[in-house]
């Protein structure tokens, strides 16, 4: 039985390339208009997953691929599965407070910022886990207000 380098040094000598013939090779399950689609599916329901980005495509042309399919295509058109950025919203008097704490702090010295005692004030929550949360973004784009997802403040049930 030949070897994959026999063969490579066959057609080496036969043709005098060794790239492959057009045509060879598994045909690729897309179509160009189903890999847009796939690109604008996911840009408008960017926290959907591939297994539903899968389904939306067959419920639409009909063509049945895997979510390992719809991430290369996706990863062809520059969307990759990320953690949103999350960001607790805020008032506008929280604002104004923020602002009106900078003003009075900005003009302290080292001295006056070593006696001021920094905690974690860390806040479990037992709502939606955005650790296993991911939506489809370009690379550059995290913190673009449509990659970026509120929490609530005080909302449910937290520890």
């Amino acid at each position: 039985m030949p070897s994959a380098m026999c063969n490579l040094w066959k057609q080496f000598q036969d043709t005098g390339s060794i790239e492959r013939k057009p045509g060879q090779g598994r045909p690729i399950a897309t179509t160009v208009t189903e890999d847009c689609y796939l690109s604008i599916i996911a840009r408008c329901n960017r926290g959907a997953t591939a297994s539903q980005l899968s389904r939306d495509l067959y419920a639409v042309t009909g063509i049945c691929v895997s979510r390992v399919t719809v991430y290369k295509r996706l990863h062809e058109t520059g969307l990759f599965a990320r953690r949103p950025a999350v960001c607790v919203p805020l008032t506008s008097t929280n604002r104004r407070g923020r602002l009106a704490w900078c003003r009075e702090h900005r003009d302290w010295s080292m001295d006056q910022w070593a006696t001021v005692l920094f905690t974690d004030e860390s806040r479990f929550s037992l709502n939606t886990d955005f650790c296993h949360t991911f939506i489809w973004r370009e690379p550059g784009t995290h913190y673009l207000p449509s990659n970026v997802r509120e929490i609530d403040h005080n909302g449910g049930v937290g520890v």
